[in-house]
């Protein structure tokens, strides 16, 4: 299986996420796309939540995981191969790396749990041979992770809680990718092959399963095991649509900022 992290390993992360429709496009920033996993990681029930005191760090880190892609997403790219703005598994990798470095920079200055957090994070999609600039950034980012480690974490207990809230991120960031990617509403024959089978996080605190996302309808979704307090969780994924045959290398910038920014509504059901 295919995990997002060999996925963007193999293409490069940032851009905008894009989502076809018939004769449209449907375009999702990236930062908005965070802010969901934010939004699910504010849900999440305290009981299946480890540690004290760090939870609001924590989640800082998932809403602003993708917050450096904000001024890109401002300057979309038009892919000729496939004539639609570079999604972000195609996005440039210098472009990405610089932003991912900038990014970690601003939030050491907030927060260094949750820097350390989105370290751990971009670092994860950087596996296997690598060119020289990702050679660099992932250690660039290791020194930068051996630092806070030394400042933040101190005891295999701590050690532990640093590893569930790592993954913690993915999974919101898995689950916000399950609803952004995926056409709302599509069966589970239908779904990107990445999902069909569950999420790879395995918390501890939810006894080490693989969480599933099934579609019932485009604006509900069953999850199982169910993570939040109450029994539902409803979430808002903004969005735009444009015309696949109206746009081009000159006009996409016009084209996106033009077309109306609509909220897609989701709730999350107990699998009960």
């Amino acid at each position: 299986m295919y995990t997002i992290a060999k996925l963007i390993s193999k293409w490069g992360c940032g851009g905008m996420i894009v989502q076809e429709d018939y004769n449209d496009l449907i375009l999702i920033q990236q930062h908005d796309h965070a802010l969901i996993s934010g939004t699910i990681a504010n849900a999440w029930n305290e009981n299946y939540f480890k540690g004290e005191g760090r939870r609001e760090s924590v989640e800082l880190a998932i809403a602003q995981h993708d917050s450096c892609w904000k001024k890109l997403d401002e300057k979309p790219i038009y892919l000729a191969s496939t004539k639609q703005p570079a999604s972000f598994l195609y996005y440039p990798l210098k472009e990405k790396i610089t932003a991912y470095s900038q990014g970690v920079d601003e939030m050491e200055k907030k927060n260094k749990l949750a820097a350390l957090l989105i370290s751990m994070h971009y670092s994860s999609f950087f596996q296997g041979n690598l060119d020289q600039e990702g050679e660099v950034f992932k250690s660039n980012e290791k020194d930068r992770q051996k630092n806070l480690w030394k400042e933040l974490i101190h005891g295999s207990e701590e050690r532990e809680e640093v590893k569930f809230y790592f993954d913690l991120l993915q999974l919101c960031d898995n689950l916000s990718l399950y609803l952004c990617m995926n056409k709302w509403g599509c069966s589970k024959e239908e779904e990107l092959s990445w999902f069909k089978n569950g999420f790879p996080q395995q918390l501890t605190s939810l006894n080490g399963v693989n969480m599933v996302a099934e579609w019932r309808s485009p604006s509900n979704v069953k999850l199982t095991p169910y993570p939040f307090t109450e029994d539902q969780v409803e979430v808002h994924i903004p969005y735009k649509k444009i015309q696949k045959e109206c746009i081009n290398r000159y006009n996409l910038k016009d084209e996106i900022d033009s077309a109306e920014l609509k909220k897609h509504k989701v709730t999350f059901a107990c699998d009960e």
